[in-house]
Order: structure tokens, then sequence, then C-alpha cells
């Protein structure tokens, strides 16, 4: 998971805090303070001294000594009934639970300190206390009240003329809107905060910009992009040293290059991050790259190792009192634990389920008492992978539900909607009042050029009449041109909603057949198996919905709808064999097909070729480039099609296959479409004239892929 810098959004919100504080030594500051401290007075002053204090503790990661002269300055301030002085107390307190992870005590203290700045009139305050309430709300996964807060706190800034504030609160909008995968509006929000911060010269805040968009791009995969914006951020803040966020972009550059699977540079970048982190001395920053190290080894199988990673960020993470690094912990150990699992049998693998289960349930406790929704869904899903192993189908629908439940409701963006209306709203009203003031200025040079308009306007007539028929005739060939233009879009529609037409019959025949495996296993009164494959079937129809308005899929999508149908048939056909072949070369996350390509053929080798079959039954699917195409082999040693047909004859007389036909309808269209053809050819495999099975060889070209990637790319940008 990438990191963003909450360090440097909430540096800019304490409301406290002196403008000059990036250009001193927090080391210095703190000992003048201690100074002053030892001969103040009971008074205001003292509560302010604490306060700054506690900011600059906070500041340097030391979280007790901030609590304890927050704690300290609150006390005092109640003993004066200093306003002011309790505001700033609970300002520090919020925001010292909030790095720790504890969002419904931060939450509390910042809504206290709120209610002071509001009712002492201190704009600043307010706004800097909404902007805490909106990263709290964030964290917790309630993006609209996080939304609802970060344009309150911008319409005080504006007010104030404050643009540092203006343009963090920017960053903490684009966060939000990145969050729920609209990325057109969190690149506009991020290029607002980059040209603010411009103007102002700030590099701090341009090179934090610069990391915000590279994020954006490598959340869209466009890794290049992404890399390109992390070493411009890279090079800004070596030039004005800012050690945090130089361990800040390689942390992240080894994200993206970990997603490539990219290990050696993943790995690199990391070594780089955690380097400067134990040079700063932040142990929750060491710990995060403890954790990324440990997702690396997890993904190249080394379980172990990274297993020991995850331990010792767990182990630093308690130490600090990191809920949310304690949380996130325990969850990718109960994964670890569940991929050894899935290595042994028997009573080795009871050991590894229950290691897992103590893990997933302590970070699903903690999920739950902080509210992270996220987390709480994620626990959900690997609960229910683990029940699902432990032959508990049961527990492992119950969790599956509860998984889905939460996720459909993350993605519930009807409140949202409403807050962006009102946003939108807000922007209208102040764009009409400065349009008003355009106007007035216009009106203004409009009556100074009235005379000199007058003089001109009777040679205007004589080149108007010439410019009039010149017109005409651009008016006649711009017709001609937008009936040819709606002629050639019109055809465009009717093609695609064709294509959607296929899509809709084709999932509905997949689900049918797959209901009749799940009823002839119930028939046989086969309850587990049947208990099994109504739980994969389900994860499977997830999936289906997920896609349904796709025309296009990567081939790593598809191949993971494919695993998952190939566990249902065997479920149903026990002495099925299956492999699945597939280049390293293939980015698979890149090159798209059409959505549902593979399954059809997979479906028919299966229920035509190897469920008549006795003795052994092998399915081999084999994918790899080809010249200018994506080569997709499906090879079985079934009963071949001559025999299948004669069966088919036999047994299902009438019954007409539905998938093949509109999976060719598909391929013709798409051919027409975008002049990219998807060739097919099928084999009938013999040995002395005896039927060996059949061999499918589908070819993708190129061209068709870049063509699926150009339109997902311009759908997502037009919504």
């Amino acid at each position: 998971m990438r990191r963003i810098n909450n360090y440097f959004i909430l540096l800019q919100l304490f409301c406290f805090w002196q403008k000059s504080i990036l250009a001193q030594n927090p080391d210095k500051i703190i000992d003048s303070l201690l100074i002053v401290l030892k001969t103040a007075k009971e008074d205001s002053g003292k509560v302010n001294n604490m306060a700054n204090l506690g900011s600059q503790f906070g500041m340097s990661g030391d979280y007790a000594k901030a609590k304890q002269y927050a704690d300290s300055a609150l006390k005092l301030a109640e003993r004066l009934n200093f306003k002011k002085g309790k505001a700033l107390a609970y300002n520090i307190l919020g925001t010292v639970d909030y790095n720790k992870g504890n969002y419904p005590e931060a939450l509390k203290y910042q809504q206290a300190a709120l209610k002071f700045f509001e009712e002492l009139g201190d704009k600043t305050g307010i706004a800097n206390c909404r902007n805490s309430l909106g990263l709290i709300y964030k964290d917790q996964g309630n993006y609209p009240e996080a939304l609802k807060s970060h344009f309150a706190a911008i319409k005080v800034f504006e007010e104030l003329g404050k643009k540092r504030s203006i343009a963090a609160a920017n960053i903490n909008i684009g966060l939000l809107y990145q969050l729920q995968d609209n990325y057109a509006e969190a690149l506009r929000f991020f290029y607002i905060a980059l040209k603010i911060y411009r103007e102002i010269g700030d590099k701090y805040g341009i090179a934090n910009s610069y990391i915000n968009l590279a994020n954006i791009y490598a959340d869209q995969n466009n890794y290049p992009e992404a890399l390109k914006n992390y070493f411009t951020a890279l090079k800004l803040n070596e030039e004005i040293g800012n050690k945090e966020l130089i361990a800040l972009c390689y942390y992240n550059m080894g994200e993206v290059y970990l997603r490539q699977e990219n290990y050696d540079e993943s790995l690199k970048s990391e070594l780089a991050s955690l380097k400067i982190y134990k040079e700063l001395g932040n142990q929750v920053d060491v710990a995060d790259v403890y954790t990324s190290i440990g997702r690396i080894s997890a993904m190249k199988g080394n379980y172990e190792e990274a297993l020991k990673n995850f331990q010792a960020s767990l182990k630093v993470y308690e130490e600090a009192g990191h809920r949310l690094g304690i949380t996130n912990t325990n969850l990718e150990i109960g994964h670890i634990f569940l991929a050894l699992a899935a290595d042994k049998t028997g009573e080795a693998a009871r050991i590894k389920h229950n290691e897992a289960l103590k893990y997933l349930n302590k970070g699903l406790k903690l999920a739950n008492e902080m509210g992270v929704k996220l987390y709480v869904m994620n626990a959900y899903g690997l609960l229910s992978e683990l029940y699902e192993g432990m032959n508990d189908y049961k527990k492992a629908l119950e969790f599956h539900n509860l998984y889905v439940g939460l996720k459909d409701s993350l993605t519930n963006n009807e409140t949202t909607s409403k807050l962006e209306q009102q946003r939108i709203q807000y922007e209208v009203e102040k764009s009409v009042e400065e349009e008003k003031i355009k106007s007035e200025v216009a009106l203004a040079e409009q009556k100074a050029g009235l005379k000199r308009k007058n003089e001109l306007l009777l040679a205007g007539f004589a080149i108007l009449a010439i410019i009039t028929f010149f017109i005409a005739l651009l008016i006649r060939q711009h017709n001609q041109k937008r009936r040819a233009i709606e002629k050639a879009e019109a055809g465009h529609k009717m093609a695609e909603l064709e294509l959607q037409s296929l899509r809709a019959q084709l999932n509905p025949h997949f689900m049918f057949n797959s209901l009749n495996a799940i009823q002839d296993l119930i028939l046989k009164e086969d309850n587990d198996r049947s208990h099994l494959y109504l739980s994969r079937f389900s994860k499977l129809l997830r999936m289906l919905l997920d896609n349904a308005d796709q025309p296009f899929v990567t081939v790593k999508q598809e191949l993971e709808l494919l695993e998952l149908y190939l566990s249902l048939e065997n479920l149903r056909i026990p002495n099925l064999q299956y492999s699945i072949e597939k280049d390293p070369k293939l980015n698979r996350e890149d090159r798209m097909i059409p959505n549902m390509m593979l399954q059809p053929y997979i479906e028919n080798a299966i229920w035509h070729g190897l469920s008549n079959k006795k003795g052994e039954r092998k399915l081999q699917i084999r994918i790899h480039e080809n010249g200018a195409a994506t080569e997709f082999e499906i090879e079985d040693n079934g009963i071949g099609r001559k025999k299948a047909a004669e069966l088919k004859q036999q047994f299902r007389h009438g019954h007409h296959s539905k998938g093949m036909q509109l999976l060719s309808k598909r391929f013709e269209l798409l051919s027409h479409e975008y002049g990219a053809e998807i060739q097919t050819t099928i084999t009938d495999l013999q040995n002395n004239n005896d039927a060996t099975g059949t061999l499918v060889k589908i070819n993708v070209p190129f061209t068709l892929s870049q063509h699926a990637n150009q339109l997902t790319h311009d759908t997502n940008h037009n919504n």
C-alpha cells in the first residue's frame, strides 16, 4: 500500500505553529521552550508554552511526551478557564491519537477543540479542526463526512487568504477522490494544489504534490508515468534536503516496482527508504518499510522470510501504540499463515489454520474498534478463505456474505453525490460572483469604447454582406459533415448495443449451466461438495457482476475467473486434471481481451469432451505471445467432437449450444467494429484414426488490445 504524507498535511494545519517552523531545528526549539517553562508563571503564557512543547514533540514522533505536555496545558487552561488554551490542547491530543491510529479518541478531542474555536470565533482554529476531522473521517472510511469537513475548511481558508492551507486542503480532497477511484477529480485537486505551491514558491509542497500525482498514476496502473513523477519529486527533495520525503519517494517507488513484479528493484528502493528512516529515528516509518519488504518476500513465495519481517514490524507498532499498523500487520500475518496452511495437510495444516485464525481475529477486533471499514472488509474476506480451507463451509459463506455486504456499502456513493452537488453549488455561486465583477468591468469598458464603435459600425455593414455569403457556404459544408459524423456514430452505437446484448445473453447461459451442476450435487446428496460449490459459485457470481458492464477485461482478470470456474468444475468432476501455463514475458495486467472469451471454449471441452470420457481427463490452457497477437491454446484429451456430437444427438435431441454461437457472433462484431479480427482454429487430435482430444487456438491481435485499453481509458475519463 502506498503511503501519503499525513505528517506533511498535519504540519501545515496545526494552528499555533510558527510560519518559519519548517526552517528551524525542532531540538533547538524544544530546548528553548523548556528553558522558558522553568520560570514561567501560572498564566495563559505557560499554557501556550506547554502546547508548543506538545506540538514539537508530536512533530519529532515522541507521542508520549507530546501527550504529557498537552495534558498539562489542558489542566492549567481549565483552572484558568482559558478557552484558547483548551482548544489548542485538545487539538494536540487529537492529532497524537490520530497518528497512533486511535480514531474514536482523536475524533472526540478534535470535536472538543472545534467547539471552543467556534465559541471564540477563531476562524483559523475552526478551519484547522475541520481539516483534522476530515483526515480522521477519511481513515475511518467515512468519505462523505470527510469531504464535507475539507470543503468547509477551504471556504474559511479562502476568507483568510491562507494559500498554503488552501493547497493542503485541496490535497486532502484529492486523496478522498482517489480512495473512491474518481481519478479525474483527484488529479484536478492535486493540480490545483500544485499551482498554488508554485505561486508561493513552496518547494516542499511542490514535491509533495508530485508524490500524490504519482500515486494516482500508480493506481491507474500507469507505472511509467508514476515513476516519472516519483523521480521528479525525489530530485526536488534532494535539492531542498528533505529526508522525510526522499524516503517516502523510495518507499512508494518500491511499491510500484512490486506491482510490476520487479522484485529486485522493489527491494532496492525499500532498503534505500529503510536506511533514511533509521537515520531519522522514526520507528513507525521503519515498521512500514519492514511490512513492505515482507510483502515482497510473500510475492516471491518466501513465506517464512515474509513472516519474519511482519513480526518485526508488528513489534515496533505495538511498542509505539500504533493501532492502525498493528491492525494491518495482524491481517498480513494471518494471510501468511493461511498461505502456509495451503501447503500442509492433516495436523500440520490445522496448526497453521489456528495461527491464522488468531491473528485475523485480532486484526478484525481492532479494525472494528477503530471503525476502519476497509480493514474490516479485508478481514472478512480472509476469514472466509480460512474457514473454506478448514472445511467449515457454513462459516466460510457467512464471512463471505459479510465481506460482500460491506464492500457494497463502501461503494455506495449516494451521500457522496449529494455532497458533490453541494460543492458544485458552492463553486457555481462563487463563479457567478466573479462573473458579476467581470461584467461590471466590461460595462465600464463598453461605455468608454461606444463612440469608436459607432464610427466603425458603418464600415462593418459593408464587410458584413461579404462575410454573410461565406458563412452560408461554411454552414452548408458543416451540416453535411455533421450528418456524416452522426451516421457513423449511430452505426458505432448500434454495434456496441449489439455487443452488450450478446454479453447479456452469454452470462445467463453460463450461470444456468453452473446452477445445473449444483442441482446435480444436491440430488446426489453430496452435501459437502454442494456447500463448497455454492460458496465458490457466489464468489464467481460476484466477479461476473463486477465485470458485467465491461466489454473488455485484462488477461489477469480473465484468468482469475477461469481459476475459480475450473475449481467449481473440479468439484463436479473430481478426477479432472487442469493446468494453466503463462508466458512469463506476457504483461497480464496490460493485455486486454473480450470479456468471457475463454470460458465458453473451456466449458465446451469439459462438458462435451471430458465429462463423457472414462479414465484420465486432462485439460491444458496455454497463453503466450505470437508475433503481433496473444495466442490462447485450449487442449483436452476428451472423446473428440465427432463422438460428442453423436452423444449430444442421442441424449440431448433438440438442444443447441448457445455459448459458442454467441461468442462467434461477438468475434464478428468486434472485427467489424475495430478492424481487428480474432482468429480461431479448432483441430481434432487423432492417433491412428482414433480421436484423442481437441485443440482450440485463439489469436487476439495486439491492435484489438490497444483499442480496448483506449476504450477503457476514455470510459474512466468520462466517468
